[in-house]
């Protein structure tokens, strides 16, 4: 199976390539200003590419592949900057290029914060109502694809992970903030405790998108979670090395995000039963 990852450049991205090597798919993956990371996988055909700049057939220039997944989204964690309304523009007629061209089967990342500010356990069920422009524009771009479906027949899943941690090289993370404090990079660590979150690792996320690529199947919307919130001070205790630097810690810190609830978690019945297909 010929597989193109679409923003394979980034932390999840990279992850999935790891895992996707190891299943000896035949992948072709995109990059755009990042090509240092070319070199870190010399199996993969890579492909430079800049959504902004127009192509005839981006289904062609990818080499025909069976399964397009598209990571692709800039200025994460701004989440606010209207900027991704442009995104989305630039993201629609990409999609809808490559459907038009023969795409019989596409997987986007979208987000929990589609959303918007609900407590609780959420389940696929619930309306979506974003409040920040990033998650504005990911809704945009989840109604433009289906109503395309409407007109088109292609198979599609769009994954709203929750709180992925793990290794990430392109921003700060709560998880790499736990780590720089280990290292004593950093002596001061501010956090709001008391918040309950549905935490993912990246490794999670790239085996799940990995066994909906090879179930090749129509999954619509699907939570990416575990089911069950957790405290952020457990979270962080759980990640300490050093067990005794939480007092270090204040937990009694502001949740800098006004968008989002203090408490909600994924309702992963649906992940759950396709993963046990």
């Amino acid at each position: 199976m010929k597989v193109a990852i679409i923003g394979a450049t980034g932390s999840i991205g990279q992850e999935l390539l790891f895992s996707l090597l190891k299943k000896k798919f035949n992948i072709v993956a995109t990059y755009n200003k990042n090509y240092k990371i070319v070199d870190k996988f010399p199996k993969v055909e890579w492909k430079k590419l800049d959504i902004k700049i127009n192509k005839k057939n981006y289904f062609k220039f990818l080499g025909s592949p069976d399964i397009i997944v598209n990571l692709a989204w800039p200025d994460i964690p701004n989440y606010k900057l209207k900027n991704h309304f442009k995104t989305f523009y630039y993201q629609k007629r990409l999609n809808y290029n490559l459907i038009k061209n023969g795409l019989k089967n596409l997987i986007i990342l979208g987000t929990c914060y589609e959303y918007g500010k609900k407590n609780g356990k959420i389940s696929e069920k619930m309306r979506a109502q974003p409040l920040v422009p990033y998650a504005i524009a990911k809704l945009k771009l989840l109604e433009s694809i289906l109503a395309l479906k409407k007109k088109k027949n292609f198979k599609f899943t769009w994954l709203r992970p929750f709180f992925v941690y793990g290794k990430n090289t392109q921003r700060k993370t709560l998880f790499s903030l736990i780590n720089e404090f280990h290292k004593k990079k950093i002596t001061k660590l501010n956090v709001c405790g008391s918040l309950i979150r549905d935490f993912i690792s990246i490794n999670f996320l790239s085996l799940t998108i990995i066994k909906i690529i090879v179930l090749y199947k129509d999954f619509g919307v699907i939570n990416v979670c575990s089911g069950k919130g957790m405290l952020l001070k457990n979270f962080i205790k759980k990640h300490l090395k050093i067990k005794k630097n939480i007092k270090k810690i204040n937990m009694n810190g502001k949740n800098p995000n006004d968008f989002e609830s203090n408490s909600f978690w994924g309702d992963n019945s649906k992940l759950k039963k396709i993963t046990l297909l």
